[in-house]
């Protein structure tokens, strides 16, 4: 359970990704700082057993280190020997073990190419690498969400690993389906001899299938004042048929964010008050007093306050994966 930030991708961001100069200068600096290693793992996004793994990558050769004294030897060697050069030992290690470390200058380059949208072949000239390792790293980097993205972005060389994992990808994905689960949520029921309430459902798409995840947490937002305090997850997982894994999303309710905020239009729910732009410039804010949608998939018609205390009533249409901002006040979180 240590491993397992709540509200961020499971496995981690950055799970399974090559290190990278900027992790271990963070590392380094928690290490000095006496800092515990769970809050770095969240802060780099990795598991707080890869980060434990990484110390050995600090103890140079020549020394001999258990791996239970490994974290009080660095810690110490940190604080004692300011001018010690833990790096050029990072560096060595994966030199001599041949595994991959992106340094400071790489990280620029790929935010860099990113920006200009570089082709993907001549980004990955400029990295000395694989088309498939810019497109992790550029994931690593929070820049893509996935390899898929940067391949539609920047392109993928027909043949080559990454054009070929992406198309794996998306043949896998034809016929798989998105299942949400949410747990603890009020509205939701409880099973016989079940601890929480749970709810479960198959969905089509991600976006069904988070828009869903938005309307029931939403509810829950509204009614669950009163419910007693646990978290209430939720997962979102992509499966076909036959497999056990695949894309996996999971997070905690935030009652601190669910007052207002950028909410899909089908969590949308009469008594929001929201906040959109109008042509000329400006920002139309007003209360929900109806919602209307034909069917599934239909856009969403939201009828608002009328205008000026007169007939006249404002209309405004969204798709239905469009985001709303919906603003809530402070007398609105009281009551």
């Amino acid at each position: 359970m240590s491993d397992i930030d709540r509200g961020d991708l499971l496995p981690p961001s950055r799970h399974g990704t090559t290190w990278r100069e900027s992790e271990y200068r963070i590392l380094a600096d928690d290490l000095r700082a006496g800092a515990d290693l769970a809050r770095t793992a969240r802060t780099v996004g990795r598991t707080e057993s890869a980060v434990r793994a990484a110390l050995r990558n600090f103890v140079p050769p020549e020394e001999r280190v258990s791996t239970a004294e490994r974290e009080r030897w660095i810690r110490g060697r940190l604080v004692a020997e300011p001018e010690w050069d833990w790096w050029a030992v990072v560096v060595d290690h994966h030199l001599r073990h041949r595994s991959g470390l992106w340094f400071t200058r790489h990280e620029h380059c790929a935010r860099i190419g990113w920006r200009r949208r570089t082709p993907m072949t001549a980004l990955a000239q400029e990295l000395g690498t694989s088309e498939l390792s810019v497109a992790e790293l550029l994931r690593a980097l929070g820049l893509v969400e996935s390899i898929e993205e940067a391949a539609d972005q920047l392109g993928a060389t027909p043949g080559l690993a990454l054009a070929k994992r992406v198309s794996a990808r998306r043949d896998d994905a034809v016929g798989a389906r998105w299942i949400l689960v949410i747990d603890g949520a009020a509205g939701t029921t409880r099973s016989r001899n079940a601890p929480v309430r749970r709810q479960v459902s198959l969905h089509e798409t991600r976006a069904a299938a988070e828009a869903e995840r938005d309307r029931v947490l939403a509810w829950h937002a509204r009614v669950g004042a009163g419910e007693p305090e646990s978290p209430v997850w939720w997962t979102i997982a992509e499966r076909s048929l036959g497999a056990t894994t695949g894309h996996t999303r999971c997070g905690t309710f935030d009652p601190t964010a669910a007052f207002g905020g950028p909410v899909r239009a089908e969590a949308l729910t009469v008594g929001d008050v929201i906040r959109v732009a109008v042509p000329d410039g400006g920002f139309l804010q007003d209360r929900i007093t109806a919602i209307v949608q034909a069917g599934a998939g239909a856009p969403i018609v939201v009828d608002l306050a009328p205008v000026a205390n007169s007939r006249v009533r404002r209309v405004v249409e969204f798709a239905p994966g469009e985001v709303v901002d919906v603003v809530r006040g402070l007398e609105e979180r009281a009551s």
